[in-house]
């Protein structure tokens, strides 16, 4: 297991009024930590430079050049790798497929409410974490959440979901020291295997649970959950 440490964002706006709030949004958020402010397109560069954030919270519309290009400018060689996730009041559908283009992971749409840029941090942690698990993705099914974790909305919940068997299946797998199967948590909280499983996937996808195959004796993995 790498070693846990805080994730670093450089944010670039030109509103210093919208970089002073993201900047005490962020530094609220368990794991982040901002490392610097750009209010320019120049400065970020030499901000991402110096300071080789892990995360660039990026406007689009900066005063000496335009946002995707300093995004596609971050991707070169000489720059630190860096993630970029796009903070920006244009909703034009070309805008958002140019800023996947040039290699965002997300887009989120000015004003940005605190708890939509929590949990989209978050989600990134999580993907962050799979990621640099050091190991060998067993299935395919694995590296699917990976991709869709960053996309998927932690508010949207399946029909076939319970709010409260939900929590229950958090509040179960929280109690236990290490980690459980589907089959041990439907006896804890009194549902079917193949319900809890559901539960399980449904809260793996959300980032919220991370599950992990345990090969036995006889070669079958079975696999077992704990809450991230």
């Amino acid at each position: 297991m790498p070693e846990l440490r805080d994730i670093t964002v450089l944010i670039v706006d030109d509103d210093p009024v919208v970089t002073a709030a993201l900047h005490a949004q962020v530094n609220r958020v368990l794991g982040f930590r901002v490392v610097g402010i750009a209010h320019t397109g120049h400065a970020a560069l030499a901000a991402a430079a110096r300071f080789a954030p892990r995360l660039v919270l990026l406007d689009l519309h900066l005063p000496d050049m335009p946002g995707l290009e300093v995004a596609h400018r971050l991707r070169r060689p000489e720059q630190p790798p860096a993630d970029v996730i796009v903070v920006s009041g244009r909703k034009e559908s070309a805008t958002v497929r140019a800023a996947i283009q040039r290699g965002a992971l997300y887009y989120l749409v000015k004003p940005t409410r605190a708890g939509t840029l929590e949990q989209t941090l978050l989600r990134y942690a999580a993907t962050v974490e799979q990621l640099e698990s050091g190991g060998r993705f067993a299935e395919q099914q694995e590296i699917d959440r990976i991709f869709r974790s960053m996309h998927l909305d932690p508010a949207s919940r399946p029909k076939s979901i319970s709010a409260a068997t939900e929590q229950a299946v958090l509040d179960a797998l929280s109690e236990v020291e290490e980690d459980a199967s589907a089959h041990e948590l439907a006896g804890m909280i009194g549902v079917s295997r193949a319900t809890a499983r559901r539960y399980l996937e449904h809260l793996a996808d959300r980032g919220l649970v991370e599950g992990r195959p345990r090969y036995g004796p006889t070669g079958r993995p079975q696999h077992r959950y704990r809450v991230r």
